[in-house]
């Protein structure tokens, strides 16, 4: 199934969106798999591009501040940012 995913991402990195692009380039320089669980990613899994610095606090849209995450990871991650949040409050 990971040569299914490889292969459609090559060819999406070939010539279809931006978006995909920064997918198959986050995919990639993270070894394929999500930052906070450190499972792989796949088209069965899916993914969020998730801003390391949210961008109403001034975070960009570059590859240095994106990660992919699982979505149940993502939702996690920010459950707990919230959290800290409130209790700084």
């Amino acid at each position: 199934m990971e040569i299914y995913f490889e292969r459609r991402l090559d060819l999406i990195w070939k010539g279809k969106s931006k978006k995909m692009k920064t997918v198959v380039q986050l995919w990639k320089r993270q070894g394929k798999h999500c930052p906070q669980c450190g499972q792989p990613i796949t088209n069965q899994t899916g993914w969020n591009i998730h801003h390391r610095i949210r961008k109403v606090m001034g975070g960009s849209d570059e590859l240095t501040n994106l990660e992919l995450l699982h979505p149940n990871c993502h939702r996690q991650l920010h459950s707990r940012e919230a959290g800290a949040h409130r209790k700084h409050l």
